[in-house]
């Protein structure tokens, strides 16, 4: 689809891809190449002399490029039949004709539009993490008393643990480790270490942001990702080159690159974002009447999840029990147990244990789900969404301990995740369904995790969130309202902060 639009025809939707049928059958394996699925699905090779990647090669310089798209097109021919029959034996038709297969063509059109970026901004912060960069390498090699190479593991060992003689916390093959997990326990013992650790951070963003981002501007002031269905098997969404996902969040370093994507002239960005999802996600699938209960009151959640684990009211609620619950929620929606909490928070894990123990009594229900399904996952060899979403997860019988839990908690966030994917992408389909049925100028230009973003013309704003905020709260009923946070501004900075 990209390259016919890149020409200026636009296909409508498929009735199959047989690389998206694949995944759904199976969304564990590695590869969904036209030459792989062929084989496991039509027991057909391709010709050991064409590669064969799974897309036709418009651009004609691929080796024997007749040869590769007639063997491709017979293979898709003879994939049909057997790929829609075991999509129909497992349930996932209605999945993969209503969602997934309408989703390409949204996510295409995403791909050829891009988003607008300011390329000046990006080169003022580029700059900028330059020198900062500069001067903390500087830092740590005054610390350091000698010249070294920062980025080299074995040399920082030879510093940290032979010349300042720091406690050394995790032994590798080569020596002592000097990962940011290993050095945020040295915090304190000599300024070399917050040295250290701040020129790491800034040095990814610089080398991975703002050099990076520089890299994939287009001629016209844009910057497209490519989002990928097929990488996570919880069914998110997931981008690439660059990973516009990733942009960071947590810290106002990171959080700057916002400030570089911008609505071009006359336009503003609609930024509508699913407001804590997958608690409601949780509360739906465990019917928990407490959750449900501060949903449906527009209670602040973590506050109320605050005032049932500690056992206070909600107006004794601080700041620390408040970012304690909200740890503890977003984690269980992921399969947290209480060593990662205790991570997480930096806490003993006997404490942590006792914090998800509090939790799971007041919140009963939600360990019944947690349970059940990973009874059900272990029975089955699979969980499944209420969207027929199915994701095996082979490690439930492993005979590893610690292959078997990881299973487990993958059992336990499965569900959760993919049927907030589900919803997500229901909602992006109807909502680029929407905004061309009404005849609107307004388009959907990138998504992140639960943001939807629009590009959209100053005289379409009203409009163009009201149809936002209607699709996206209508994409699925659950038994908790669906809300949803949307900010108009001229950059994603402005919107998001």
């Amino acid at each position: 689809m990209r390259p016919l639009l890149d020409r200026g025809v636009e296909m409508r939707d498929p009735l199959i891809d047989t690389m998206l049928a694949a995944y759904l059958l199976d969304p564990a394996v590695a590869r969904y190449d036209l030459s792989d699925v062929a084989g496991r699905y039509a027991g057909l090779d391709p010709p050991a002399h064409a590669p064969v990647e799974g897309r036709l090669d418009l651009d004609g310089d691929a080796v024997e490029p007749a040869e590769q798209a007639g063997w491709a097109v017979l293979a898709i021919d003879r994939l049909v039949a057997p790929l829609r029959e075991a999509l129909a034996a497992q349930g996932l038709d209605r999945l993969n004709d209503e969602v997934e297969v309408p989703l390409v063509r949204v996510l295409a059109r995403m791909e050829h539009i891009g988003i607008g970026v300011d390329r000046a901004v990006l080169e003022t912060i580029r700059d900028e993490l330059d020198t900062e960069a500069e001067d903390l390498r500087r830092e740590v090699l005054a610390d350091a008393g000698r010249d070294i190479n920062v980025n080299s593991p074995k040399q920082l060992a030879a510093v940290l643990f032979d010349d300042l003689g720091l406690t050394p916390t995790k032994r590798t093959k080569t020596g002592f480790s000097t990962d940011a997990q290993s050095l945020e326990k040295l915090r304190g013992e000599h300024p070399i270490v917050d040295h250290l650790l701040g020129y790491r951070e800034v040095e990814k963003l610089r080398s991975t942001y703002g050099v990076g981002l520089l890299a994939e501007v287009g001629a016209d002031e844009r910057i497209r990702a490519t989002f990928n269905q097929t990488v996570a098997r919880t069914g998110r969404l997931s981008s690439d080159a660059p990973n516009l996902h990733n942009i960071p969040v947590r810290s106002e370093r990171g959080r700057v690159f916002r400030t570089a994507f911008v609505a071009p002239p006359g336009h503003k960005l609609l930024v509508a974002d699913y407001d804590q999802i997958e608690l409601r996600c949780i509360a739906h699938l465990a019917e928990d009447p407490g959750l449900i209960a501060a949903f449906e009151a527009g209670d602040d959640i973590h506050t109320a999840t605050a005032a049932r684990v500690f056992g206070i009211a909600a107006s004794e609620v601080g700041v620390e029990e408040r970012a304690t619950a909200k740890m503890v929620s977003y984690g269980l929606a992921y399969g947290m147990e209480a060593y990662g909490l205790a991570q997480r928070l930096n806490i003993a894990t006997g404490e942590a244990a006792d914090i998800l123990d509090a939790y799971f009594e007041a919140f009963g229900a939600v360990r019944q789900y947690m349970d059940q399904t990973v009874a059900e996952a272990r029975s089955k060899g699979y969980t499944e969404t209420l969207f027929g979403r199915r994701r095996q997860i082979p490690e439930l019988a492993s005979p590893n301990t610690r292959l078997r839990q990881a299973g487990e908690r993958q059992a336990m966030n499965a569900g959760i995740q993919g049927l907030a994917a589900d919803i997500f992408k229901v909602a992006l389909v109807r909502l680029d369904r929407a905004l061309e049925d009404r005849g609107l100028a307004s388009r959907i230009v990138l998504q992140v995790h639960d943001e939807i973003i629009l590009e959209s013309p100053d005289a379409e704003i009203a409009a163009a969130s009201e149809l936002t905020r209607d699709v996206m709260r209508g994409a699925f009923e659950l038994r908790v309202p669906l809300e949803v946070d949307l900010q108009v501004a001229a950059t994603w900075a402005g919107a998001k902060g």
